[in-house]
């Protein structure tokens, strides 16, 4: 049996901007998040270090190290302290929270660090050791966060301290430092000792440069990405509303040609010859299809609309409820086969839509119905799964659906050739409306299939969804 999962869509990012800070706003916060995720683990490795040279403190000393343990534990507490206050101001944050607030919030994390690191960089020896290198993880977070003008400024203030410390400790008003125990004294010559430092900013403005141009060539093209998809989905609206126009305009033809064709067939039938009759019928079918076609239209149409305005109505929905529903209104087209629909489950609720998920459920329900064998059986089992979802699954026993076909037949107007044989008022449109609401409510479907056995979907319906506002959905 083949499977084939349409998983849950969780929204749609928005378009990258084009303004002065390189990032959208969802990924300022995620990354802002990121940053204090990062300095905790730094925080505990300097804690770490220090509680070993505090314990045992020979075992750093074979490695030719001596940690000064007062300093670099008072550096820890203080970094845990500010960590937990940019913890505090990003909890306030969301994803509507003002740019220039994470922004700042990002500048003010990244100041702070470089504070820190210049310290350690001269408590660790700031000619001796190669911690100096760790600026170079700020300026490449400055390439990928900031534009250019703004991660240069993060590199030359880089270089500014860096410089600062090495002319601090050359001139005596530092003492020179180094956690190595034999370490190297610094040159006499004070030009030399400038030239080394000044030759590590050289090495970091080149890193700054190759980093910065490829972070702006990719945010280029994101930028470009995002225009060419906002064209698109702007095609698409126009699109949408001329074939909505035209095929609204079709309903009235289709009407009068139905009218018309009951009318003959209730007054003038028994004063027809065979062939007009067989003519009529031929009419009425075509028209039966065509009508099918242009309410799947219209309701894809509205599910189209909907997304582009945003308007999905939420409320609590008794599930067992909505499916004894939606089984009262295909009864008619499944007696007419003979098939017989059985339900199991009697509980569960979600928040979500009811219009969308009726028509969701209805259009599963009747696939299964269309493309059961006469005679057969349609299954819709309800499962609470847990506390997070609830699973409709719709069974038949019917013609099933090769495996080739089936990363395919959520696409718009795609039809099997099996299916097109066994139902020929098939629109093509079914389950592409089935695919949109799914994605607009956040709802998986995994498709089990078997060609000549039978067909199930199951439908995962989250209990709540990110549309959901439980204070002012409707009970």
């Amino acid at each position: 049996m083949a499977t084939f999962e349409l998983r849950a869509q969780h929204g749609a990012q928005a378009a990258a901007p084009t303004g002065w800070a390189g990032l959208e706003t969802h990924d300022l916060l995620r990354n802002a998040q990121w940053f204090t995720r990062i300095r905790w683990a730094i925080i505990a490795a300097l804690a770490f270090a220090c509680t070993m040279q505090a314990a045992g403190p020979g075992l750093f000393r074979l490695v030719g190290v001596q940690l000064p343990v007062f300093p670099l534990s008072t550096m820890a507490l203080g970094l845990a302290a500010t960590n937990l206050l940019h913890i505090l101001l990003l909890k306030r944050c969301t994803e509507t929270t003002p740019r220039h607030m994470l922004f700042g919030n990002l500048w003010l994390q990244i100041l702070l660090d470089l504070a820190a690191l210049t310290v350690l960089v001269h408590l660790s020896g700031s000619l001796t050791t190669f911690v100096s290198l760790a600026y170079l993880f700020h300026i490449v977070l400055a390439c990928i966060f900031f534009s250019l003008p703004y991660s240069l400024l993060v590199t030359l203030l880089s270089g500014l301290l860096f410089l600062s410390v090495v002319a601090m400790e050359l001139t005596g008003v530092l003492s020179p430092r180094s956690m190595l125990i034999n370490a190297p004294s610094c040159p006499i010559n004070m030009v030399a000792s400038m030239l080394h430092a000044l030759s590590a900013i050289v090495f970091w403005l080149a890193v700054w440069y190759l980093v910065a141009f490829i972070a702006q060539q990719l945010r280029k093209r994101d930028r470009q990405l995002a225009e060419a998809n906002h064209q698109l989905t702007l095609a698409e609206e126009k699109h949408n509303r001329q074939v909505l126009r035209i095929t609204h305009d079709l309903k009235a033809p289709f009407s009068g040609i139905e009218s018309n064709t009951l009318l003959l067939r209730t007054v003038h039938w028994d004063q027809l010859s065979g062939p007009v009759r067989d003519i009529i019928e031929r009419i009425e079918t075509r028209s039966a299809a065509l009508r099918e076609r242009i309410k799947d239209i219209l309701t894809l149409g509205a599910i189209k609309s909907e997304e582009q305005a945003n308007g999905i109505s939420i409320e609590r929905i008794d599930v067992p409820v909505l499916v004894a529903g939606v089984v009262k209104d295909v009864k008619d087209k499944a007696e007419h086969r003979g098939i017989t629909i059985v339900t199991t489950g009697n509980e569960g609720s979600v928040y979500s839509s009811t219009e969308r998920l009726n028509t969701l459920l209805g259009n599963l329900v009747a696939n299964a119905i269309f493309y059961s064998h006469d005679d057969g059986t349609v299954t819709i089992t309800i499962t609470v799964d847990s506390d997070r979802t609830v699973t409709v699954s719709v069974a038949d026993q019917g013609i099933g659906i090769r495996e080739e076909a089936l990363p395919h037949i959520f696409d718009e107007y795609y039809r099997t050739r099996e299916a097109a044989q066994h139902n020929k008022m098939s629109t093509g449109l079914g389950l592409a409306i089935v695919k949109r609401i799914a994605d607009n409510l956040e709802i998986s479907i995994r498709v089990h299939s078997q060609l000549g056995h039978g067909t199930t979907f199951d439908v995962v319906i989250p209990r709540r969804t990110t549309h959901t506002d439980p204070a002012t959905a409707r009970h």
